[in-house]
């Protein structure tokens, strides 16, 4: 199959590779794996907002709610979205739903928080149709450096608190109504009497400060 796919995501993983999420001009989420079904590596070319022409195959038995994986065998080099185009506006155009709100309200109000503020899925609690999805918080979440970066979302009683894992530059503050990244880690347990959880994390952003532009006949 081949599909033209932009990058929107790349994010640290603990093995030396990234993750490298993207969307098809279709509109349909996917996760660019090699023919090995291994991740990209660390000094991966694939950067955000790039255009690539791939030819893939479905990966076999992907497990829910991991079902973005494909196997990528070659990809050709189609630029980039334009500066002027804010990939809100090209996401909307292609009807992606995005999640508004609360941080309750991600992956189908199946997050479960723990004491301290994060969030995780497991297969007690229900497990959503897909594993990445974009954001807009209605309030501005906040930096805070603690086992690594994170961004919290305030309420009355606490916080949420979502892990960063993402190649950007870190901000202090990302301002609410700015199109965010999310998605589920994969399945794991951190001891053997355990359930396997997937964990909640902040992939990215998108176009701080950034005006959009109506005319995105071409993306690239």
């Amino acid at each position: 199959m081949k599909e033209v796919v932009i990058i929107l995501s790349k994010t640290h993983m603990n093995n030396g590779h990234c993750c490298i999420g993207g969307l098809t001009l279709s509109g349909r989420y996917v996760r660019l794996l090699d023919e090995n079904e291994e991740n990209q590596p660390e000094d991966t070319d694939l950067e955000l907002k790039q255009a690539w022409e791939i030819e893939f195959s479905e990966r076999p038995n992907n497990v829910a709610p991991h079902i973005e994986d494909i196997l990528v065998s070659n990809r050709i080099s189609k630029g980039r979205l334009k500066d002027s185009i804010t990939v809100k506006d090209f996401i909307k155009k292609r009807q992606i739903p995005i999640w508004e709100g609360h941080p309750d309200n991600l992956f189908d109000n199946l997050i479960q928080w723990t004491p301290s503020g994060s969030g995780f899925i497991d297969r007690n609690g229900g497990v959503p149709n897909h594993s990445v999805g974009f954001w807009i918080s209605d309030r501005d979440i906040k930096r805070r450096d603690y086992n690594g970066i994170r961004f919290q979302y305030p309420q009355s009683d606490g916080w949420r608190s979502i892990k960063f894992k993402g190649f950007q530059e870190p901000v202090d503050l990302i301002p609410a109504g700015t199109l965010i990244r999310v998605s589920l880690a994969r399945w794991k347990a951190f001891n053997e009497n355990e359930n396997q959880k997937c964990w909640l994390q902040l992939s990215g952003w998108y176009d701080l400060g950034q005006n959009s532009d109506e005319n995105d006949d071409l993306p690239f």
